[in-house]
Parts: structure tokens; C-alpha cells; sequence
């Protein structure tokens, strides 16, 4: 196991990400940022703190790993506040196969946001492109990653500051 992203490289791109989203949204119209449980909760929490006052925050719970390989999506925990209308964020540790998400925003098109755009940490070099705006902190290749987030498909590493490639 070796580090592959540290703390001070993650509080950087989480505040790089954070900016390129708030130059490029539109001012009138109501966002709503969502995390992807669990993985991308620690992502979640860092970017929303470098983000104005005026947005809302929501979680769902999407399953997709089992013991390191990707099964059926599944909707543990939905969404608690209306998107209609609205700008919708999705906010995930990583965009890997591109799976969850393209699951996730059918799922959110039939509640009928205004945009719905993807946010997540890390992608890979090998993700297909996103169907929908996308920010990306930084591309990596194949490794499985824990700490930050995630984990190491027992639910363990998640509360690490470090991410490190297995």
C-alpha cells in the first residue's frame, strides 16, 4: 500500500474543484448537492464547506461493490428534498465504470431537476466520458483505492486522511 493522493493534495484539488463549480453555475437558480454514500462523504463534506451559504444538502445510499467487483445498483437511502427545477450536484469519491452514476441520473431525471452535473474527487483514466458536466479533482489509473472515503471492501480504511493505492 502505498500513498497516493495526501491530505494537503486533497485539501488543494477539493478547493480547485470547489471554484471551477461556483464560476460556472448560474446564480438564479437553486442548487442541491448530493452524496453518494458511503464513499464519498469525507469529499462531500470538505467541498460543501468551500461552497456559499446558499445551497442545499442531501444524501442517497447507492450500493454497487461487493467484495471488489460491481453488481446490480442499488437505492438504499433516497433523496429527502425536492430537486425539481433545480441545479443538481452528484458527489461521489470516484467516477470509475460510470455505472452508479449513469444509474443515478435516470433515477434523478424523473424527479425533473433543471441540470444535473457530476462531481467527484478522483476519475480514471479509463472511465468513459459523462453523460452530464462533470469536475474532476484528478485522474488516476487502475489501482484500487482506500482512505478518504473508501474502503477496502470491508468497510475498513474509510476514515484515513490519505488515499492510498492498494
Amino acid at each position: 500500500m502505498k500513498i497516493l493522493i495526501d491530505q494537503k493534495e486533497i485539501e488543494q484539488l477539493v478547493a480547485t474543484v470547489a471554484k471551477r463549480i461556483q464560476t460556472e453555475w448560474d446564480e438564479t437558480t437553486d442548487k442541491v448537492f448530493i452524496c453518494l454514500l458511503n464513499g464519498g462523504y469525507m469529499f462531500f463534506s470538505d467541498l460543501v464547506k468551500c461552497l456559499p451559504d446558499n445551497i442545499e444538502c442531501d444524501f442517497m445510499r447507492v450500493k454497487s461493490y461487493h467484495n471488489k467487483k460491481q453488481g446490480d445498483i442499488q437505492i438504499t437511502k433516497d433523496l429527502e428534498i425536492p430537486i425539481k427545477g433545480k441545479d443538481v450536484y452528484i458527489v461521489d469519491d470516484i467516477y470509475d465504470s460510470g455505472n452508479t452514476v449513469a444509474a443515478v441520473i435516470d433515477y434523478l431525471n424523473v424527479k425533473h431537476p433543471k441540470s444535473i452535473s457530476l462531481v467527484t474527487l478522483v476519475t480514471r483514466e479509463s472511465s468513459p466520458i459523462p453523460t452530464v458536466t462533470a469536475y474532476f479533482g484528478k485522474t488516476i489509473g487502475e489501482e484500487w483505492l482506500v482512505g478518504y472515503g473508501m474502503d477496502n471492501s470491508k468497510g475498513y480504511m474509510r476514515n484515513n486522511a490519505n488515499i492510498y493505492a492498494i
